[in-house]
C-alpha cells in the first residue's frame, strides 16, 4: 500500500520550493541516517541529504529494507544496497535547457550507478528488486521503469511523472 503521494515533476517548484533561492538548501532539506553503511566510491557515507517532505518516507524505505534483509549487511552488501551514489545535486535535467533535476530537489537518490548505469538496457535492479519494491510501496518513482530512451535503474524519485 503506497503512503505517499508525491507531485507530478512539472509541479515540483511550486511543492520543494525553488533550490536556486541562497538559504533553500538549509531551510528545506535534513540528513537521513541509513540503518547499514553506505559507501559512494571510497567514501563512507552515514546518511542521505534529502528534502524534509520526503524524510520519514525515505527512513520508512531504509528500515523496511533493513528489516527485510533481516538486518544483515552481507545481504545488503550482496544486493548492492550499500552502493550510494548521490542524492541532492543542483543541477538541471540532462540535456534540458531550463528544467531542473529532481536531485536539484533533494527529491531523487541513486543507487549503485557502476551497475544499474543510465540508459542500459541490462541493469542490476529490476521490478522485483527488494529496493525497487520497498521505495514503489512508499510511491517514489524508479527510473527503470521509463521508456527505453529514458531508463535510469540506479534513480528513484520523489515525483510522478505521469498523472
Amino acid at each position: 500500500m503506497m503512503s505517499s503521494v508525491w507531485p507530478l515533476q512539472k509541479d515540483c517548484l511550486a511543492f520543494y520550493g525553488d533550490p536556486r533561492q541562497a538559504s533553500w538548501l538549509h531551510d528545506n532539506t535534513v540528513d537521513v541516517p541509513c540503518p547499514w553503511p553506505l559507501q559512494m566510491g571510497d567514501l563512507a557515507i552515514a546518511h542521505i541529504l534529502i528534502h524534509k517532505k520526503c524524510a520519514e518516507s525515505l527512513a520508512r524505505v531504509l528500515n523496511n529494507i533493513w528489516e527485510a534483509t533481516g538486518k544483515s549487511l552481507k545481504t545488503i552488501q550482496q544486493l548492492r544496497y550499500d552502493r550510494y551514489d548521490g542524492s541532492y545535486n543542483l543541477r538541471r535535467v540532462r540535456g534540458s535547457a531550463t528544467a531542473m533535476s529532481m536531485h536539484a530537489f533533494a527529491a531523487a537518490i541513486d543507487w549503485d550507478a557502476a551497475d544499474n548505469a543510465q540508459h542500459a538496457q541490462k541493469h542490476l535492479f529490476h521490478d522485483d528488486s527488494l529496493l525497487v519494491v520497498k521505495f514503489n510501496n512508499e510511491g517514489w518513482i524508479w527510473g527503470g521503469d521509463w521508456s527505453p530512451g529514458s531508463i535510469d535503474a540506479m534513480h528513484v524519485q520523489a515525483a510522478r511523472v505521469h498523472p
